[in-house]
């Protein structure tokens, strides 16, 4: 079991406020659970609630109520919601260095095909996406954190893996367009991508 300390710092009117939210730990492979919500973790997620500014239904609706009136399962709910904003923030930081792409590494002796993608706006803003790629188009969507992690770090360490994508698919590599011209197909971008990343 990992540990996680962590805290919650924000701005607010242009002057700095810390909060502490959690003085206890975090365990990185389990939700929160109900009899986990002790009186110290409900301050805690309330505090947090009062100074959230995202556009997450849920919290914005939560926000909106009495914190008295919130109930275990919200609270934790709440509880929840940070532990995610947290684990991503803390497991994305290591992976800043994979562009958005389609990528082909070996994993587990087998070449497989994924797409990276990582939105820059809405709710899922800085979420990082990892989607396995099949035959016929089908795509399968890597939940787990650990299997996303192992695919992230054989990317990481693999410079050819975007370029493998489209010469072994025929598809480019950043962007997903069919590769028409042999000289894209031998190199696996497309000229329009090759010009974005410098190539």
């Amino acid at each position: 079991e990992i540990r996680v300390y962590w805290w919650y710092t924000k701005k607010t009117g242009g002057t700095p406020m810390s909060n502490t939210l959690v003085s206890g730990a975090l365990n990185t492979n389990e939700k929160f659970t109900d009899s986990q919500v002790t009186p110290e973790l409900r301050e805690a997620g309330l505090a947090y609630l009062a100074t959230y500014e995202g556009g997450f239904s849920y919290l914005v609706d939560l926000k909106r109520r009495n914190p008295a009136d919130l109930s275990l399962g919200q609270v934790r709910g709440v509880l929840n919601c940070v532990r995610a904003e947290i684990l991503r923030a803390n497991n994305d930081k290591f992976w800043d260095g994979v562009a958005d792409g389609r990528y082909a590494i070996t994993l587990d002796g087998k070449l497989r095909f994924f797409r990276v993608n990582t939105p820059t706006a809405g709710r899922w803003s800085g979420f990082t996406f990892v989607t396995e790629v099949f035959g016929g188009g089908a795509i399968k969507a890597i939940r787990g954190l650990e299997a996303r992690n192992e695919v992230l770090a054989v990317i990481v360490n693999d410079p050819k893996a975007l370029a493998r994508f489209g010469q072994e698919l025929g598809s480019c590599g950043k962007c997903g367009r069919v590769l028409t011209d042999e000289e894209s197909r031998a190199i696996g971008i497309g000229p329009v991508s090759r010009e974005q990343l410098g190539m």
